[in-house]
């Protein structure tokens, strides 16, 4: 039997009982911004994307809350 958590935070992030957190995340070679999860072990992977980014990259950086802007993106007017 699986359990799933129904539990909802006022909080930007969201912790689960497999010790995950919900996060913002941005890959870490074109700045793509995705939903993701974190890892006790401090692992990020995107949710409803396991395979990786578009362009192919598989290291992505945690979003920040203190974060003032997004990474400047190509062709942005």
């Amino acid at each position: 039997m699986s359990k799933e958590s129904s539990s909802n935070s006022s909080g930007d992030t969201e912790e689960h009982e497999s010790g995950t957190e919900k996060v913002a995340a941005v890959c870490s070679e074109c700045g793509t911004a995705y939903a993701a999860e974190k890892w006790p072990d401090g692992k990020i992977l995107l949710i409803g994307q396991r395979t990786g980014c578009q362009c192919g990259a598989t290291s992505f950086v945690e979003i920040d809350d203190e974060d003032e802007e997004f990474p400047p993106q190509p062709n942005a007017e």
